[in-house]
Formats: C-alpha cells, sequence, structure tokens
C-alpha cells in the first residue's frame, strides 16, 4: 500500500469518524431537549393541578370562615341585612375571591412560562440536531476535498528538467 493511498484511507476513517461523532452529539442535544421540554410540559400541568387545588382549598376555607362569621355575628344578636357586620363579610368576601382570581392567574402564568420554555427547548434541540448534521457533512466534504487535492498533487506530472547539452 502506498503512502498516498494509506494517506487517503485515514482522512476518510478520520472523518468518518468526526462525521459520526457530530451527527451523534446533534442527536444527543435534541432527546435532551425534547426531555426538558416533556419536563417543562409535566410541570405545566402538575402547576395547573396546583392551581385548581389552592383555588377549592380557597374556597372551602372562604365559605366556613364566612360561616363562622355569620353564627358569631347572630350569636351577638347583630343584624344581618344591613350595617357594618354584612358590610365586613362582603368586604372579606371580596377580598377573598380577589386573593383566588390571583392565584389562579398567577398559576396560569406559570403554565404558560413553562410551555414556552417547552416549544424552546424542542426548537434548540432541532437547531442542534441540524448543526450536528451540517457539521457532519462538512466534515466529510472538507476530507473528500483534502483527498482529492492529495490525490492530485501524487498523480500531477512532475516537471522535469532540461538538460543542456553542449
Amino acid at each position: 500500500m502506498t503512502m498516498i493511498a494509506i494517506g487517503v484511507t485515514v482522512t476518510a476513517v478520520g472523518a468518518g469518524i468526526s462525521a459520526y461523532g457530530q451527527y451523534q452529539s446533534g442527536k444527543a442535544q435534541q432527546d435532551m431537549a425534547n426531555y426538558n421540554a416533556k419536563l417543562a410540559e409535566n410541570e405545566a400541568i402538575a402547576t395547573q393541578q396546583l392551581a385548581h387545588a389552592e383555588t377549592e382549598r380557597m374556597n372551602r376555607d372562604k365559605l366556613r370562615l364566612m360561616s363562622a362569621q355569620r353564627a358569631g355575628y347572630a350569636k351577638s344578636g347583630a343584624v344581618m341585612t344591613e350595617g357594618t357586620p354584612l358590610l365586613l363579610m362582603a368586604e372579606q368576601a371580596a377580598e377573598m375571591e380577589l386573593d383566588m382570581i390571583t392565584n389562579q392567574r398567577n398559576r396560569a402564568l406559570q403554565a404558560r412560562a413553562l410551555r414556552s420554555q417547552a416549544t424552546l427547548d424542542r426548537y434548540s434541540g432541532k437547531v442542534a440536531n441540524y448543526a450536528g448534521k451540517v457539521g457532519a457533512g462538512t466534515t466529510v466534504l472538507g476530507a473528500v476535498g483534502g483527498v482529492a487535492s492529495a490525490a492530485g498533487m501524487a498523480y500531477s506530472p512532475k516537471p522535469t528538467q532540461a538538460s543542456s547539452g553542449g
């Protein structure tokens, strides 16, 4: 085997290994991004479920408090059709309702941010996979160019020196 053939073989094998590594790296990055996206989506679902559970708990707490207030006011003999006790109860009910709405809104924003992160993770994974494929292709093309150049130099005619005779 000539030195040129050995060089061509080594270059081709090296390019193949490098290209395969770049391809696999891009694929692994995409797999990791998809995994992260799935985690973010699961967390978004858990956040929505938490919001629902918190709202139910807050609503039960509100009902218990309102009930206890009514019982307390009734026990004290306060009139419930008008006046301060009724205004206080209405104000407190409104505050508690506002807390529930604020909590739902915050959890919805968290869930939306998590879903956006999942979308971004998937996109970055696709980009990494594509970059791996492009890098692999570039490596192969560079090796082919190098081999062709080496082969061209090996087989090009050697310059001859004109003999000077007298």
